[in-house]
């Protein structure tokens, strides 16, 4: 017969795997695309544990977009000890793995990515607690970048502007495999592809400013 404690345990371990389950399932299928069943497939736990755990489907998203590791990068940032422009190219280097490592990428990020792409009821939740704080911190490293004589519209284009360019290599993965079948996101090719970015917008904001 179990302990209390063992319950505990076991019951916890099914919330993190549920947890863990639904990022893979809501990433690669979206949010109406994907199914309790299979969540509970993958997770290896019985249909009930959803509501059991979460309260249902939607309680189970709020649970997996945790998008700690975002605010994390943005911190990260912050507290850098280099210029703003080289901040712009690490902010954009590290969404990049977030978004890209074939091995690391960050659920929440593909999550996102996949809203952005086919927009579903918790595209209010991700823009609320996700992307605009994302816009709102690259806007005023920019603004860092730029100074005063930028104005407030062109500011939020380039910042528009970054960001698609970022989602491109995201959504036209398909695309450019098959335009160039060798591409792999390693490391290698993301830091290259962060760089590239990097130096192309701050490029364009020069002509711009």
């Amino acid at each position: 017969m179990m302990t209390e404690a063992q319950i505990l345990s076991t019951s916890e371990h099914t919330r993190e795997r549920l947890i863990t389950a639904a990022r893979e399932v809501f990433s690669q299928n979206g949010f109406q695309g994907a199914t309790v069943r299979e969540i509970c497939r993958r997770a290896e736990a019985n249909v009930a544990a959803v509501n059991y755990h979460f309260g249902g489907k939607d309680g189970l998203l709020a649970e997996a977009l945790n998008f700690a590791p975002l605010k994390a990068l943005q911190q990260k940032n912050a507290l850098a000890d280099q210029c703003p422009r080289m901040r712009l190219q690490l902010f954009i280097h590290d969404f990049m793995l977030m978004l890209l490592d074939e091995k690391k990428a960050s659920p929440q990020c593909r999550i996102m990515a996949r809203e952005l792409a086919d927009p579903t009821p918790a595209l209010d939740q991700i823009v609320r607690e996700a992307i605009a704080p994302l816009h709102e911190f690259l806007g005023r490293l920019l603004r860092e970048i730029v100074g005063e004589q930028m104005s407030e519209a062109e500011l939020r284009r380039s910042v528009y502007s970054i960001f698609g360019q970022c989602l491109f290599y995201r959504h036209s993965h398909p695309v450019l495999q098959r335009l160039n079948p060798k591409l792999r996101y390693d490391h290698k090719e993301i830091n290259a592809i962060a760089a590239h970015i990097a130096a192309f917008s701050l490029a364009g904001i020069g002509q711009s400013a």
